[in-house]
């Protein structure tokens, strides 16, 4: 019983800062499609109690649970790495080597990857499906991810206890979760307004086509009628 307090008693912080990410990630999400399709009010579906039913839920949940597990539990673990490696002073040394190893390091080759494969699979893509999201969105990822971070690590490296990292760092990700969320949805919306106008243009052609079958078909018509008349005319 003792043994199992002991547990309980270093598990619950983890468990509860992961949770606070989870639904910082997952409000940032929510919020940035609310905001996305504000425009689009008379498109929006309602349910029969008359709740909007436009979010995509699986895709903020996705987004809530790599908060939980990466930034809660694995992102977490790779911070207290760097001060086992770096050192905990605060500094501008140590500081400086902490931000230089997560702008270069974790965030465009563990951060970046996981966050695109994990909530893809999560949201039901196949594995080429959330690989080929990956490729898509890398670059422009990761440069906002350089434009965002590195002064918002130096000071959390300076200034905010380790304990409290992971919490400040949610809340400074629902920014930055928004903005990955309102990336990927103009990319979206730009694709289907590229598909829709694909679809107009084929059905344009189709109809120029019958039309052209259909005027054809009556010079044919109106031809073979006249040759008729002269048959009968020459009788």
């Amino acid at each position: 019983m003792a043994f199992s307090r002991v547990r309980l008693g270093k598990i619950w912080p983890w468990a509860k800062t992961a949770a606070q990410s989870a639904g910082i990630a997952t409000a940032a999400d929510v919020t940035t499609q609310w905001f996305m399709n504000k425009g689009n009010v008379p498109e929006i579906a309602t349910s029969k109690a008359g709740v909007s039913t436009n979010l995509d839920m699986r895709r903020a949940a996705s987004i809530g649970a790599f908060g939980f597990f990466y930034s809660g539990g694995l992102q977490r673990l790779i911070y207290q790495k760097f001060d086992a490696s770096f050192g905990t002073k605060a500094t501008m040394q140590v500081v400086a080597k902490k931000v230089a190893a997560d702008s270069f390091l974790h965030g465009p080759i563990l951060y970046v990857p996981a966050f695109y494969m994990v909530t893809g699979l999560l949201q039901g893509k196949s594995l080429d499906e959330a690989f080929g999201r990956l490729c898509v969105m890398y670059k422009d990822t990761v440069a906002t991810y350089l434009m965002i971070w590195p002064a918002a690590m130096f000071g959390l490296f300076w200034a905010v206890p380790e304990s409290r990292r992971i919490v400040t760092l949610a809340c400074l990700a629902f920014g930055e979760k928004a903005v990955y969320s309102m990336m990927e949805l103009n990319r979206q919306n730009s694709s289907e307004l590229v598909v829709s106008v694909d679809v107009r243009i084929d059905e344009v052609q189709k109809f120029a086509a019958l039309e052209v079958n259909s005027v054809a078909s009556e010079k044919e018509a109106l031809a073979s009628g006249g040759f008729q008349e002269g048959l009968i005319w020459i009788s």
